[in-house]
């Protein structure tokens, strides 16, 4: 096989990877991520000892990429992509997001059973004339292993069949129709779970609060972190609920199954773009508070730093 026909073929695929060809995407180090308060997308590369940080709308203009050029085309996908991701290298593939609307990061075989649970109790609630979404957990569960609930599951999913316009022969279509639908909403059952884990810093900062009361100053520093906390957790009640309403009548999902799938997607793509950040803070408090510790102090220092970059409040003293 001549040289030239095996290096083309090792090259990656533009069109599902970003198969930058200018040199500067070659340097060392070089990748994209988000920077600053405002998380604009930029490019790092090093340039001799220097550490150049290049934002992306510039790096056009700056090395004579032409828009309508593969590399145009492709830092416009990189911008579109740290959406998804937290950053791209050049040669990374582009985020399954951009490509078929799917995913590009996986969830866990429980999110997925939460999923499938919360929709059939919907479908059995809804057969008895009040249907109702379920998000505790353990009532989740008791009722999924009732076997009065499962029986009306079975009853309501051929009346849905028939409610389709499928006929009630046809119950498989709708149990795949549900499945399908449940693998979507997996994803936002996920982004809760994560965010559980962050709203769950601020019932730690009142423990934290608790422990350091005689410790004036530092407890000055909790109280703080926790005031400054709060309305960074509240910015995603309202997501939740949204989505959670917005999916809570099975008949009509299924009735507009394309759009709905759309709309659970974007709103996962809304939620984990918000949460994606908070990678940087969650970690920090994996630590006991059952006595002082150092952990506990450069925790709250953490979280200050991190809601005071990412939140800022005009009257945060209130």
């Amino acid at each position: 096989m001549p040289a030239a026909l095996s290096d083309e073929r090792s090259r990656p695929d533009p069109s599902t990877h970003f198969a930058f060809q200018h040199r500067i995407f070659s340097l060392p180090d070089a990748r994209f991520d988000m920077a600053g308060r405002e998380r604009s997308p930029v490019l790092r590369v090093k340039l001799g000892d220097i550490d150049a940080v290049i934002p992306i709308d510039d790096v056009a203009s700056e090395f004579g990429i032409k828009p309508d050029s593969q590399d145009g085309r492709l830092l416009v996908q990189v911008a579109q992509g740290l959406r998804f991701v937290k950053d791209i290298r050049p040669g990374d593939s582009i985020p399954s997001e951009l490509l078929d609307g799917t995913a590009s990061w996986r969830v866990q075989d429980h999110h997925r059973e939460i999923a499938k649970n919360r929709l059939m109790v919907q479908i059995a609630t809804w057969l008895v004339g009040h249907e109702s979404v379920v998000l505790d957990l353990r009532e989740l569960r008791r009722m999924s292993v009732d076997a009065g609930m499962q029986d009306r599951v079975r009853d309501g999913v051929s009346k849905i069949a028939t409610a389709l316009g499928l006929g009630a022969d046809r119950r498989d279509e709708v149990l795949d129709m549900i499945d399908r639908f449940a693998r979507e909403l997996s994803y936002i059952e996920a982004l809760r779970d994560r965010y559980n884990l962050g709203a769950g810093i601020a019932d730690k900062l009142v423990v934290v609060e608790r422990l350091y009361r005689d410790e004036k100053l530092f407890y000055e520093e909790v109280r703080r972190a926790r005031i400054l906390f709060r309305p960074a957790i509240q910015s995603f009640v309202g997501l939740f609920e949204q989505a959670d309403a917005q999916t809570s009548e099975i008949v009509s999902v299924l009735k507009s199954y394309d759009s709905m799938v759309k709309y659970v997607r974007e709103m996962r793509d809304e939620l984990h773009q918000r949460l994606i950040i908070w990678e940087e803070i969650i970690p920090a408090w994996d630590i006991g508070l059952e006595r002082r510790h150092d952990n506990i102090r450069d925790a709250v220092r953490a979280t200050y730093r991190f809601v005071a970059f990412h939140f800022p409040q005009t009257h945060d003293w209130l």
